[in-house]
């Protein structure tokens, strides 16, 4: 019987540690627990810049969908996240102006309207002009962020420590997918078809292409 036997050298974090064995054995001089660090590869601030355009167009089509709703559907009590269709919006808005404005940048989008209870806004006018407000200003930060810049803490009033800006970015994106998998859920209770937020599909929307994917 013939064997191939393939050598294959690992460099870990000393140049010292190169090793190699027989077929198909990786067996470094020390083990991965105690200390070497693969590589990671995160994502840049070019990279963040196309998530935040994607972001912004699915709050914008969602917040069009949401004022063609008749006022009680918009406003009922759903027993979800922030009980309306309206306030779950408002939420997703507020995440972004208290992660990447007030805590970021030191100031809100629009202090009124963050201040203000969810309840106490019976539309969604307000909420658009907020949410333009929103956008106007993360724009204007992201356009002159360096990746380093990724790296620097920023802590919320709700967090007992900063975490790393990057984080930041990214938890506001996942939490808006959140609660946009909710707003779609809850229209679709209503026999309303929720805007496209898939990626690729918006992706498309967004350079002109009508698709189909």
């Amino acid at each position: 019987m013939n064997f191939i036997y393939i050598k294959i050298r690992i460099r870990l974090e000393n140049p010292r540690t190169w090793r190699s064995d027989g077929p198909l054995s990786l067996q470094p001089s020390f083990p991965l627990s105690r200390g070497a660090r693969l590589p990671k590869d995160m994502p840049s601030i070019a990279d963040f810049r196309d998530i935040y355009e994607y972001n912004w167009r699915v709050l914008r089509d969602y917040a069009e969908a949401l004022a063609k709703l008749p006022e009680d559907e918009l406003l009922k009590n759903r027993e979800a996240t922030h009980e309306s269709l309206k306030n779950i919006f408002h939420h997703i808005l507020s995440v972004h102006d208290g992660w990447l404005n007030v805590t970021a940048q030191g100031a809100s989008a629009d202090p009124v309207m963050r201040e203000k209870d969810f309840d106490e806004v019976r539309s969604m006018e307000p909420l658009r002009g907020y949410l333009e407000k929103i956008i106007a200003k993360e724009k204007r930060f992201l356009a002159k962020l360096t990746d380093k810049d990724l790296d620097r803490g920023v802590q919320p009033e709700w967090k007992t420590r900063p975490h790393p800006l990057r984080d930041a970015l990214m938890q506001v994106t996942l939490e808006q997918a959140h609660h946009t998998g909710e707003l779609i859920a809850l229209l679709w209770q209503i026999d309303v078809e929720p805007p496209e937020m898939t990626w690729i599909d918006v992706r498309l929307a967004m350079k002109g292409d009508p698709g189909p994917s």
